[in-house]
């Protein structure tokens, strides 16, 4: 009977160990959103409007394809996502790729309109 129940919380002690060390989805896009948010507030601080873009072969700023991206740089400027690249070797990459894709795409559409009214003065505009 002793055997049988310290097997038993033994068991449950590490059933509970496993399923709490793994993180869940939702905490890593909480985490995620969060990381968001502190980038966009240090980058209004410092007026910085350069878009993000993602290392490829032609410039393209995640969430904003439909936009004239030559214009958008002359009005925003660029700042290329770190260790970002076009290569896809494995599904790590590919993951990471995506997960890099969907930070760009947030922080530029919460930038593009701080962008675009510091840049009302001048003469660009954006179709």
């Amino acid at each position: 009977m002793i055997k049988l129940t310290s097997i038993a919380l033994l068991a449950g002690c590490l059933v509970g160990c496993a399923y709490t060390a793994q993180p869940t989805q939702a905490s890593a896009q909480q985490s995620s959103q969060r990381e968001i948010t502190k980038q966009i507030k240090q980058a209004l601080e410092k007026n910085d409007y350069r878009l993000l873009a993602l290392a490829s072969r032609r410039l393209v700023f995640p969430g904003l394809e439909q936009e004239d991206s030559a214009t958008l740089k002359t009005i925003c400027g660029v700042r290329y996502v770190d260790n970002s690249t076009d290569i896809i070797k494995n599904t790590e990459d590919k993951q990471k790729r995506r997960d890099a894709y969907a930070f760009a795409k947030s922080f530029n559409l919460a930038i593009l309109k701080h962008c675009l009214n510091s840049a009302s003065d001048s003469k660009y505009t954006v179709e």
